[in-house]
């Protein structure tokens, strides 16, 4: 699923100097070495916002209480942004715990992320990958640490989508690297507004409960979107997507070490045989494969799409099987071929998404919607790229793209998406 996106702001930025990375407070266990950069933009010629550079200081001056040498930076260029990117990387090791916090503008083009310097000049789309500084950079500084922590607060509001020929809200979704978590200040695809306080909401509430001694780094994430949900009356609800293999504590509890290494051999995860078998046969053409999956794992999540394919496979050898010997079509059933293929199809209507909570809301004007757990909501666009086949093209506004095909009674969506996880739609009868 995808989406096009956010934003914009323009020229002029004060560049302001970090002060010397320095460590206070709480040591980190022996071995771990935790470093942090924080960046915080305020200073927006065409869009300033109140809480940004707050934001960065008050997360720069926590985090060196817990331990962590810290990288900060507030009201800063492209360049100075860069430099302090590859600054952060090159102090990472491979027993590091590494953090990045964002706060300011951030927009969305194309499902690629981008965050906004102060000296920024974006009238378009295609200029923010030159003006912008690509998340995906920063991803690419964690791969020698073990444990990698990455804080979006970049969902204000754009104020210049206008400029843009395809307008979003919000950042795109990210997978997270192995041994990563990545946090946003809301969910992919939504905004959420520049605070009246000192702090915005988000970072308000994250301040809090990483003081908090004992907490696990899911559960910090976990209470700060519960307190953040409340406050804002369900308006925002952060967001994470984790591959974390080890434990964090920001404060500890006594006596356990701040990061857990990874196990070299990590406890057996009962659904990760069905995921490893589902990967080695999902692409066969051999129906035989599918009736062995679902002997061996009957309730696996994936039984249901192997049994789309297991009859798709069946129904496809048939006819090859009874086929009777060649012989030349007459002129009547010429008349009738172009009825068996398919013409423009009408997808109108309510889908029920097989493995996701929600439903899938299909207008015939080539526009669409999810509508899911709790206020998630994500628009997207469909089209049928050739009338004579039966295959539908899904565009999300976060960055994804589902190629289905429609089953003969009209009543299945079946395939893949970009990445190339299985995707299935129920038409809602």
């Amino acid at each position: 699923m995808k989406l096009l996106m956010l934003f914009l702001a323009a020229c002029l930025g004060v560049a302001m100097a970090a002060e010397p990375p320095h460590n206070t407070g709480q040591t980190s266990a022996a071995g771990e070495k935790r470093i942090a950069l924080v960046i915080g933009n305020s200073a927006y010629k065409d869009a300033p916002l109140k809480n940004p550079a707050n934001d960065a200081r008050d997360v720069a001056a926590a985090l060196r209480k817990l331990g962590f040498e810290v990288i900060e930076k507030t009201n800063v260029a492209q360049k100075e942004m860069n430099r302090a990117i590859v600054q952060f990387g090159e102090k990472l090791r491979g027993d590091s715990v590494a953090l990045f916090y964002y706060a300011g503008h951030g927009v969305q083009v194309r499902g690629k992320n981008y965050l906004i310097p102060v000296d920024a000049q974006i009238q378009s789309e295609a200029s923010v990958r030159v003006e912008a500084v690509d998340v995906d950079g920063v991803l690419d500084q964690l791969t020698i640490s073990p444990l990698n922590i990455v804080i979006l607060d970049a969902c204000r509001n754009n104020p210049f989508e206008r400029r843009f020929r395809s307008v979003g809200g919000g950042l795109a979704q990210m997978d997270a690297p192995k041994g990563s978590l990545i946090a946003y200040a809301t969910a992919p695809g939504k905004t959420a507004a520049d605070g009246d306080n000192r702090n915005g909401l988000y970072t308000q509430e994250l301040l809090k409960h990483i003081q908090t001694p004992g907490l696990p780094l899911e559960t910090v994430f976990k209470r700060v979107r519960i307190a953040v949900m409340a406050a804002s009356g369900d308006a925002q609800t952060p967001w994470e997507t984790s591959s974390l293999t080890g434990d964090f504590f920001f404060r500890p509890p006594s006596g356990i070490r701040p990061l857990a290494a990874p196990e070299a051999a990590a406890p057996a995860d009962p659904a990760a045989d069905e995921t490893v078998q589902w990967r080695e046969i999902e692409h066969s053409t051999d129906v035989a494969d599918f009736e062995r999956y679902l002997q061996r794992f009957p309730n696996s999540r994936y039984a249901m799409l192997a049994k789309a394919v297991q009859q798709r496979l069946q129904g496809e050898a048939a006819p090859v099987a009874t086929a009777p010997p060649a012989r030349e079509v007459t002129d009547g059933e010429r008349t009738r071929a172009p009825a068996e293929i398919p013409g423009p199809i009408d997808l109108s209507g309510t889908w029920n998404p097989e493995h996701a909570p929600g439903q899938v809301y299909i207008f015939a004007d080539g526009s669409c919607t999810y509508k899911g757990f709790l206020i998630i909501s994500i628009g997207c666009t469909w089209r049928q790229p050739d009338a004579g086949r039966r295959e539908i093209v899904i565009v999300w506004n976060h960055g994804y793209t589902d190629t289905m095909t429609l089953s003969l009674d009209g009543q299945r969506l079946i395939g893949r998406n970009n990445v190339g996880d299985p995707v299935a739609f129920t038409r809602s009868r």
